[in-house]
């Protein structure tokens, strides 16, 4: 005898199925539309975003997200620039300076300049790599202004050609994030009038 259960026509029909299948598709799709894509892009064409917070998250996501490929595209041409630059001879350095870091330890050094005028440099380190960032302030600068940056990143040595964009300051600050001290040795020549510890 069969059971009831084991009957063909106790299985959902094509037409159940079917029905199912399209509401499974509807729930994902605004799902995406009203929860993903806020919280991914930004873009929140139901408004439900907005009202759950998800936009603001998605906002502040790409905002980072672009932020941090200028500074990967930036960093790279910058670097590039400078490491195809040409360095004088050791007779045409000006100054040479030496600093040794402690562990998390930074310094900055620069050079008063005038605008366009040209400064050779080259830096090295004793072994280890250091943060460096090469960049210019005009007098008297605002505590919030925003440096003038000429190349920023990783190394152990650096040598190229800086032009100043601006009546000012312009050289580098190196911290050391390694847990050993590190000395690095600047040299210096061009067209510039002093080179100091910025304090």
């Amino acid at each position: 005898m069969q059971r009831q259960s084991d009957r063909p026509d106790s299985l959902p029909s094509v037409r159940v199925l079917i029905g199912l299948s399209l509401a499974a598709l509807l729930l994902a799709a605004f799902l995406g539309v009203a929860v993903v894509m806020p919280a991914e892009t930004a873009r929140d064409p139901s408004g439900l975003g907005r009202v759950l917070g998800l936009s603001e998250m998605g906002r502040i996501k790409v905002a980072l997200a672009k932020e941090a490929a200028a500074d990967v595209g930036a960093a790279g041409v910058e670097r590039a620039a400078l490491s195809t630059a040409t360095s004088p001879g050791a007779s045409r350095w000006r100054d040479s300076m030496t600093v040794t870091l402690r562990p998390n330890q930074g310094i900055e050094l620069k050079m008063s300049m005038r605008t366009s005028e040209k400064a050779f440099f080259e830096w090295s380190t004793d072994g280890g790599e250091v943060y460096f960032n090469m960049h210019g302030e005009p007098p008297n600068a605002p505590k919030d202004y925003a440096a003038h940056r000429y190349g920023k990143g990783t190394s152990k040595a650096e040598s190229g050609e800086l032009v100043a964009a601006f009546d000012g300051v312009h050289g580098w600050f190196w911290r050391n994030r390694t847990a050993q001290s590190i000395t690095i040795t600047l040299k210096t020549g061009g067209e510039y009038l002093l080179l100091k510890e910025m304090k």
